[in-house]
């Protein structure tokens, strides 16, 4: 039990990436489906390239959408909504109408019948109008869109136009029409108007129960192709016909039941398929970072393909909803902010190629989500601001434009048949993308990584502890931009993390606030205090900054990789200037190196071997009396070559040809920081 204890411990993060990648597989495997794969890849209007093709069964072949839509539009044209007739409205309208008029006429007209009251007040026309337009018929909803009604009346049923009976509207101006001029105003309008009913009243539970009838009766098959029947040759053209016999085939084939021994082998195929991708993932993966060593990375890559190869199974379940409204161009981007734009290549491709299995035209699929997930990841770039997450999007509209022309112009030889509505899921998916940002924070938080974003931020010098470090110790903030600039350039040259490279270098000397005064860049031209202390005290102080420094910004909460490249900025070099000190003072004792050499460090990539030249080489150029391109290379050259010399450098990441590309870089950099100038003629003031 303890040996396998301390295996585990020994190889612990290999161990978890291992059982992550196997999770990953397992889970993958739930999500995609379990039925069978067609295996011809086709196109309407592209040549055939397969074998001979034969009906390997009998089946129907289905009505394509615009044909089923056509059927169900034609019905519904056609379709009679179902009216009933109200035989009491005519004498509850006609005695409400009396009865507002003599409020109206303020007379009482109590007993009387309504065709009297009508005729006394010269209304009989409108009184016999109103008899017409009841017995013709009033409905009560408009209905244009059909061109006629079954009118119901106990168990008569008679089909009529609408243009032959009377809205609510129409019957009201045809009544008010026979009104005399000298009684007609707004109060007879509004009587007749709030008093009118319909007597042809809309049914909408038998209209509804009718129409779904009818709509039902539409087969979604139109003909019977027969098992060993030829269906298309090798070479000859897909037309429209044969695609949609293609299609039914395809639909037919891969929705057939199984036998549990058939779906044991799909599942071994898949298996096979999915492992097999993912050991392409690690490969590619191997040659950038270290990813059975670092399992932070690796569960965040994982983690993401799971995510996206989820959603893609869910949306895939709905066949209202298109796959691509999902927003695969994050993908890349998203990895690219936390790692590095290699390893999102290579992700997005794997992730692409797995959702592939998933996606209706596998084909399609994979080639416009690759080319646009690469277009996007380049058009970002190395922008961080809100706005260049806009501009991708419009970028990645815009191709999926280009790509979804390609594809259709190829598809049907004619701009006729290009489908909008395709267009705006890939919209809705560019709209999703505006969302990255957020997301972004929400995995910093889940995996304990730090994405670009955050050391973006962390470059701005006017919040937090670089601005107490420019008031305090002005001497240090202004050695730290030199720093910056150094390593940005550098890292530029050599393809490292710039933004890590230049956050770390603006933070590296933070530790020197505790005691600023102590550190020559701040002292004024008073007196060196270390002249005051022994050696041993003042090394203590001098290598404690990198102590104080990593305590400082625990404080501030910035990303332990930034911690850690303060902490391990000098790697385990000595304060070389009190050891002589030391030995020049106590001449016969021996020395304890261990007081003057800085504690052990924890980190070797590139970008902190790089801070920690830039470091040593701003410092002695900037000591230097003579700034000549000779004297600064020479400086530069002999710096970097005793940090390899003493081993200094042993074991980072990188080699030897990037060392000579930043010494080239340094030199250049230096070289423009301290030209000589030209010598202005001085001045002279005249005198009235």
């Amino acid at each position: 039990m303890n040996n396998f204890y301390t295996f585990f411990r020994k190889n612990r993060q290999p161990i978890l990436s291992i059982a992550a990648f196997s999770l990953a597989v397992s889970l993958i495997m739930i999500f995609l489906p379990k039925d069978r794969k067609f295996k011809y890849e086709y196109q309407q209007n592209k040549v055939w390239l397969h074998k001979d093709l034969y009906a390997p069964f009998s089946f129907a072949i289905d009505k394509s959408a615009a044909e089923i839509k056509h059927e169900r539009d034609s019905i519904l044209h056609e379709f009679s909504p179902v009216y009933d007739t109200d035989t009491s409205v005519v004498a509850a309208v006609l005695d409400s109408m009396v009865h507002s008029l003599s409020a109206h006429f303020k007379e009482t007209f109590q007993g009387k019948k309504p065709g009297t009251f009508f005729q006394n007040h010269n209304l009989e026309q409108f009184y016999q109008t109103a008899l017409k337009l009841y017995k013709t018929g009033i409905y009560d909803s408009n209905k244009k869109q059909y061109k006629t009604m079954v009118v119901e009346n106990g168990s008569y049923r008679s089909r009529v136009a609408f243009s032959r009976m009377y809205s609510l509207h129409d019957a009201a101006e045809k009544l008010l029409a026979t009104v005399p001029e000298k009684l007609l105003d707004s109060d007879i309008k509004n009587i007749v108007y709030n008093t009118l009913r319909p007597n042809v009243l809309y049914n909408e539970t038998r209209s509804e129960t009718l129409k779904e009838q009818s709509l039902s009766r539409i087969s979604g098959k139109y003909d019977f192709i027969n098992k060993d029947s030829s269906i298309i040759n090798y070479g000859d053209v897909i037309t429209e016909h044969t695609m949609n016999v293609l299609n039914s085939l395809k639909k037919e084939y891969e929705t057939q039941r199984v036998s549990l021994g058939n779906t044991f082998l799909i599942l071994i195929g898949q298996l096979i398929l999915i492992i097999t991708a993912f050991v392409v993932l690690f490969f590619l993966l191997s040659f950038t970072i270290k990813v059975m060593r670092n399992f932070k990375q690796s569960f965040f890559i994982i983690t993401i393909v799971m995510l996206f190869v989820a959603m893609a199974a869910l949306v895939s379940k709905f066949e209202q909803i298109s796959i691509n409204l999902i927003p695969f161009v994050a993908l890349p981007i998203v990895i690219k902010l936390f790692i590095n734009r290699r390893v999102a290549v290579y992700t997005h491709i794997i992730t692409i190629l797995i959702i592939g299995f998933l996606a209706p035209n596998s084909y399609y699929f994979v080639f416009i989500q690759t080319c646009v997930g690469m277009i996007a990841l380049f058009a970002i770039g190395s922008h961080y601001e809100r706005r260049s997450l806009f501009f991708t999007a419009a970028i990645s509209m815009a191709s999926y434009i280009v790509i979804y022309t390609g594809f259709s112009l190829m598809e049907n030889g004619s701009p006729v048949n290009f489908k909008w509505g395709d267009l705006g899921w890939f919209a809705m998916s560019c709209t999703l993308l505006l969302t990255t940002y957020l997301f972004v924070w929400i995995f910093e938080k889940i995996f304990g990584l730090t994405s670009d974003l955050t050391y973006f931020e962390l470059t701005d010098t006017n919040h937090g502890v670089l601005r107490e470090l420019n008031q305090k110790a002005p001497g240090t903030f202004q050695h730290s931009l030199q720093v910056e600039n150094l390593t940005e350039a550098a890292l530029q040259r050599i393809d490292g993390n710039v933004l890590l490279g230049r956050a770390a270098a603006l933070y590296h000397d933070i530790g020197k606030l505790k005691n600023p005064h102590y550190f020559i860049e701040n002292q004024s031209h008073g007196e060196n205090p270390h002249n005051k202390l022994e050696p041993e005290e003042s090394a203590r102080i001098l290598i404690n900054h990198v102590i104080d420094g990593l305590e400082i910004a625990k404080k501030h909460n910035l990303p332990q990789l930034i911690c850690n490249m303060i902490y391990s900025h000098h790697g385990n070099s000595q304060a070389l200037f009190f050891v002589k000190k030391q030995k020049d003072l106590y001449p016969n004792e021996p020395v304890d190196l261990s007081k003057f050499t800085y504690p052990k460090f924890y980190m070797k990539n590139k970008e902190l071997a790089v801070l920690m030249i830039a470091d040593v080489v701003e410092a002695t150029v900037r000591s230097l009396k003579e700034f000549s391109k000779e004297k600064i290379d020479e400086t530069v050259s002999y710096i970097v070559d005793e940090m390899i010399e003493t081993k200094r450098l042993k074991n980072f990441d990188i080699t030897l040809r990037e060392l000579e590309k930043v010494r080239s870089v340094f030199v250049e950099k230096l070289v423009n920081v301290y030209h000589s100038r030209i010598a202005y003629p001085q001045q002279t003031v005249a005198h009235e």
